[in-house]
């Protein structure tokens, strides 16, 4: 028994991590990959079956996790970044919304599946008006659409999950107990305990973190997991499932106070929350068997259907009505709905609790909605690229570089990266060295380095590499390293550090050194005070650059390679090599 449990145990993690670390790879939304996997397994093998593996700790665990997970997006949901008029369309989103979707999912599966029962089809209703964070936030991060709209779908995907959580408990006592237990006002009893109840729990964390970051900030990870579950499992024992509006709460009253230091502490549950995310959807993806998937199939996806053409767009349309929303953006709202961890969990919850009560078709209710949740996340996750840029709203895609620096040398490594077809943007210190790079035609801004862990994620969001180009050693070397915490090694790159020179000492054998020699970012400033200039050499037919020092290769499609001593040009037929060359001055701005 403890050797299968042990078994289970690595299983479902190395399940939720590979397919996670597979799905980056073939840039897939995560759950497309961990669903399919963790069916599959469970067909496999029975040690990753929730009711094997966990038995009656499968559901306070899902409880826990879930509610971390909504702390977690609830630390993303600043009102500073929201506009007024924002702010009433997420709350016209999440009321109309539910309300619609809620009314149309439960009258669709009535329709489309015989023998369910009223009261099944009114929980199914319930549990699929959630979209989630889990779901929503990695693919607004791929398509990048517009500020205004990002906002609203974030704020939406998160707000959403603990009101539809509340809904579908409320329904589920009614359909376990009988009609006349509905009881509408409840909701709004366990809305105001879990919000009582995050609240409290913000006082207390504020005033742990305040002491911590004086006396122990290598505790402050721990003390906010603590608070978060204690937060959750208190509201939880005072009204079911008020602790997710409870995590809720405390995440955006932190997200939104000014005082307290939480990047140490919002990189560990970003993790914690991934990982958390892999095993539950493995987990709920086990519990699955064939046969039930194949027994509700047609009619699912049937549901689906109607879901995404019909449902989403009314309630998007009916929300909006009026709004300052354009055409297109009301569009691409109304495209985007996937169903996340909530509705899995409730549903898993639900449904067993039901069965076993002996309600009619309450084993009918996961695999639906497994099924929902599946083909939105496919049909979402798929086309959400391919929408955004239809209607024009999407950021940038492909290469984009970060020139940290605006001295003349880096202004000009800037231009001729974009003369070769790199997307390039600055960041610039002071305001003359701004409006000498705009006035080149570079996007140039002050350095965001210095912002919150979560904007500046936000920030950098479509930089794919950096280049960190200031005179100063010591700020490169800090730079630099920051920067690799957004970016990843490898993607950013910066001049030889002078050995002689700086208040701190380089790392040793560091990567991302530009240039295939020794080339400080003092020796660029005075080669190119002495001439210098850089120079666009395309690839011969022997693949070879043509004279001068190598530093960067840009392919055909506006990828750049740059030149380090572990990376030679190796340009390919096609390629541009720009390099430094010494000549006259030619004044770059």
């Amino acid at each position: 028994m403890i050797v299968d449990a042990l078994i289970g145990l690595g299983l479902v993690t190395v399940l939720a991590v590979g397919s996670q670390l597979a799905a980056r790879r073939l840039r897939l939304p995560a759950i497309v990959v961990l669903l399919p996997v963790g069916f599959v397994a469970g067909i496999l093998t029975q040690d990753v079956r929730p009711a094997v593996l966990l038995g009656p700790l499968y559901q306070p665990f899902v409880s826990v996790a879930v509610g971390v997970i909504l702390f977690e997006a609830g630390l993303r949901l600043s009102f500073d970044e929201v506009g007024s008029d924002v702010r009433a369309l997420v709350a016209r989103l999440v009321l109309v919304g539910v309300v619609v979707t809620a009314v149309g999912v439960a009258g669709t599966t009535a329709l489309l599946f015989d023998g369910l029962g009223g009261g099944v089809a009114v929980l199914i209703g319930a549990i699929l008006v959630v979209s989630g964070p889990t779901v929503v936030l990695p693919l607004l991060a791929f398509v990048r659409p517009e500020a205004r709209v990002r906002s609203l779908m974030t704020w939406e995907g998160v707000l959403v999950d603990p009101v539809g959580a509340l809904l579908g408990v409320l329904v589920f006592h009614a359909v376990l107990s009988g009609a006349g237990s509905w009881r509408p006002g409840a909701m709004l009893v366990s809305v105001a305990v879990g919000a009582a109840v995050g609240a409290v729990g913000f006082v207390v964390l504020a005033l742990l973190l305040r002491e911590l970051q004086e006396t122990g900030p290598r505790q402050i990870v721990p003390a906010v997991l603590m608070v978060v579950v204690a937060a959750l499992v208190v509201a939880d024992l005072l009204r079911d499932d008020a602790g997710f509006v409870a995590t809720t709460v405390l995440g955006v009253a932190m997200a939104n106070q000014r005082r307290l230091d939480l990047s140490a502490a919002i990189e560990f549950q970003s993790s914690l929350v991934q990982l958390l995310i892999g095993v539950l959807f493995v987990l709920i993806a086990a519990s699955v068997s064939p046969s039930d998937v194949r027994a509700v199939l047609p009619g699912a996806l049937a549901l689906v259907a109607v879901m995404v053409l019909v449902i989403r767009p009314l309630a998007t349309a009916v929300a909006t009505w009026r709004s300052q929303l354009t055409v297109r953006q009301r569009a691409f709202v109304a495209a985007m709905a996937p169903r996340g961890i909530v509705a899995g969990a409730t549903a898993s919850a639900f449904g067993l609790q039901l069965s076993q009560a002996g309600v009619a078709g309450a084993d009918h209710i996961l695999p639906i909605v497994f099924v929902a949740i599946f083909a939105t996340v496919v049909v979402y996750g798929l086309g959400a690229g391919p929408v955004s840029r239809a209607l024009g709203i999407g950021g940038r895609s492909g290469t984009l570089v970060l020139v940290v620096g605006g001295t003349s040398w880096a202004r000009a490594v800037a231009v001729a990266l974009k003369e070769a077809g790199v997307g390039v943007r600055v960041w610039s210190g002071t305001r003359q060295e701004q409006e000498a790079a705009r006035a080149l035609g570079l996007t140039a801004d002050r350095g965001r380095l210095m912002l919150g862990s979560l904007a500046r994620e936000a920030e950098l969001e479509e930089v794919t590499e950096a280049l960190v180009l200031t005179p100063n050693d010591d700020f490169n070397n800090l730079a630099a390293a920051e920067l690799r915490q957004e970016l990843g090694h490898g993607r950013v790159f910066r001049p030889s550090p002078d050995p002689e020179r700086g208040d701190l000492a380089p790392p040793p054998d560091e990567a991302g050194i530009i240039a295939g020699e020794p080339l400080t970012a003092a020796e660029l400033g005075r080669r190119f005070e002495r001439g210098a200039r850089l120079v666009q050499d395309g690839a011969g037919r022997d693949g070879r650059p043509g004279p001068a020092l190598p530093l960067f290769v840009v392919t055909p499609t506006g990828r750049m390679r740059v030149v380090t001593p572990a990376h030679p040009p190796d340009p390919q037929p096609g390629d541009t090599v720009i390099a430094l060359a010494d000549g006259e001055p030619v004044g770059v701005g």
